[in-house]
């Protein structure tokens, strides 16, 4: 009996695999089997997939000193893993009991997500997250580029932007107030000079919103991508860099 019910199980699993590619189009890779306490991925490692659980459960953490870890959440089935923006994991994920999950290409985030609001929230959450990790690192490395905290704030409001349904082009956050100048350990002449260096780029222009509110407008994902991206070189040089990018 435990044998029949093991292979119906891996039946089920390929089934409903099978089910979800001719429903949306997405076609994921081979399911992957995890043993007890197996890595799915570690953090720093390239987000190439997203996965989701169809058996067992993962533990999601950050690894810290001496072996201790910070646990973020719990995944089950029908849970996705590995959401966020950045290009590499910013944490760690292991199964903690023998756990099956069907991968599929990070590009097919926004299909995954739609229409399910606890992944939508889940991945608003992710990319809340990491906008705040990727301005400690750049800050607690010595590599604190104010360009690039400006360029990698943008690019994380214009994904919560898509996730929650509104246009990842428009940004409507008050940008000539202090609230945007401190989240960015800046004043708000920095904020508008970088700005408008932004805009001399050709990355953004501002752009008028009802209730005559200021906002931008986002007119180059992949270039403000580049620089939010940059991490080895001061203002003068991420300016200098970005005008060397091919425009398309």
């Amino acid at each position: 009996m435990p044998l029949q019910l093991s292979v119906r199980s891996e039946h089920t699993a390929l089934a409903v695999s099978a089910d979800y590619r001719l429903a949306s189009g997405i076609w994921p890779a081979p399911i992957k089997e995890l043993a007890t306490n197996e890595i799915l991925f570690h953090v720093g490692d390239s987000r190439e997939f997203l996965y989701r659980v169809e058996r067992g459960s993962i533990c999601i953490y950050e690894p810290r000193l001496n072996r201790n870890h910070a646990v973020i959440d719990f995944a089950f089935p029908g849970d996705l893993v590995g959401l966020g923006f950045l290009k590499t994991q910013t944490c760690t994920a292991r199964a903690m009991v023998e756990t099956r999950v069907t991968s599929f290409p990070i590009a097919s985030t926004d299909s995954l997500v739609a229409g399910d609001p606890k992944a939508e929230a889940k991945l608003t959450q992710a990319i809340e997250k990491e906008f705040e990790l990727h301005k400690a690192a750049l800050v607690g490395a010595g590599r604190d580029n104010p360009l690039e905290r400006v360029a990698a704030l943008l690019v994380a409001l214009s994904q919560i932007n898509k996730q929650e349904g509104r246009d990842p082009n428009i940004l409507a956050q008050p940008w000539h107030c202090g609230a945007v100048a401190d989240q960015l350990e800046l004043n708000i002449d920095e904020l508008a000079r970088l700005l408008l260096d932004l805009e001399d780029l050709g990355l953004i222009e501002a752009c008028s919103l009802p209730a005559s509110t200021q906002g931008l407008r986002i007119k180059d994902h992949d270039r403000l991508e580049v620089i939010a991206d940059r991490k080895h070189f001061g203002d003068g040089d991420a300016i200098d860099e970005a005008r060397r990018i091919p425009l398309p």
